[in-house]
């Protein structure tokens, strides 16, 4: 048994194939087992000891070896890269139109279902807290989206003005004028863009082809004989806004009043134009009574270009 093992041993150590795959440890670590009993003489020239050292120094070598590829990176080969595959479909555009009413919609969904879950009770005065709700709800609404509110593009308004009279002006009984003479005040939130508005004419020329909003607010005091009674049933006074001056020919914006009793009564007249480039628009006062009628100073004259 224990030459089997020695010869064993032998195979274990000097044997290559007996030293892959951990066999070499197997037969070697029998052999040490076998080799305690007790044995001739002549079968005892291994140390077991000096059997085991040279196994491990030996186990450093084969497909064991720890030089093996040492400093070398672990490769990976890849096939050459094939053709780009086609394009992904394109999504839908969203405008921020669109994604600001879903968001409103989402929130005000929100705010109802809370208030469904805190369920509110019936009580006197209930109406008036639903409405303060509303108000909070739009409230909220505005806060948050306040700021996608503002990504949205802006229309920029191109040719606009605000101008007043800058003094009293006299129109004579059975006339038709034009009203002339108008300053821009120096005051808050008064408007001027754009060019085409002469003030001492008092002629608005259309810088470009488009939808023009018009707006004249006259002041007008009574004359002398108006005063003490003489109104006859046929007097009236008309304002107008023409275009080219030419009231009859042309379509123009037109107020028709009848004169009361006060000393000063306020006339107005609004409406919208089609003017062609160079093209102007002005105010005139048609005065059918008889007496002369008084246009205050500081009466408005307004427009702006709505588009094209």
């Amino acid at each position: 048994m224990g030459v089997a093992m020695k010869n064993g041993t032998h195979l274990c150590l000097n044997h290559p194939a007996a030293r892959r795959a951990g066999y070499c440890h197997f037969l070697c670590s029998y052999s040490l087992i076998v080799l305690q009993e007790p044995l001739p003489e002549q079968s005892r020239s291994i140390d077991p000891r000096d059997a085991w050292m040279l196994f491990m120094k030996q186990s450093n070598k084969g497909v064991n070896s720890k030089k093996r590829d040492k400093g070398k990176s672990k490769k990976f080969k890849f096939g050459l890269p094939g053709p780009p595959g086609p394009p992904s479909p394109q999504g839908a555009l969203v405008t921020p139109e669109e994604l600001l009413k879903d968001f409103r919609l989402l929130l005000k969904g929100t705010v109802v279902k809370e208030r469904e879950r805190m369920s509110l009770k019936a009580c006197e005065g209930c109406q008036e807290g639903e409405e303060e709700e509303e108000r909070g709800e739009d409230d909220i609404l505005a806060l948050v989206a306040g700021p996608l509110a503002k990504s949205k593009p802006q229309h920029r308004v191109e040719a606009a003005f605000h101008c007043r009279i800058r003094r009293n002006i006299s129109i004579e009984r059975r006339s038709l004028q034009e009203l002339r003479i108008y300053y821009i005040p120096q005051k808050e939130g008064v408007f001027h863009r754009g060019l085409g508005l002469n003030l001492t004419s008092g002629q608005y020329t259309a810088p470009v082809a488009g939808y023009y909003t018009f707006t004249a607010t006259l002041h007008i005091v009574h004359g002398e004989q108006q005063k003490k009674g003489q109104q006859r049933a046929r007097d009236r006074l008309r304002v107008l806004i023409c275009v080219q001056s030419l009231c009859q020919h042309n379509i123009s914006l037109e107020t028709v009043a009848g004169l009361d009793s006060s000393e000063l009564f306020t006339i107005s007249v609004s409406g919208v134009l089609y003017l062609q480039a160079g093209q102007y628009a002005s105010v005139f006062v048609d005065n059918a009574t008889g007496s002369s009628l008084t246009v205050r100073s500081g009466s408005d004259f307004s427009a702006v270009l709505l588009g094209v």
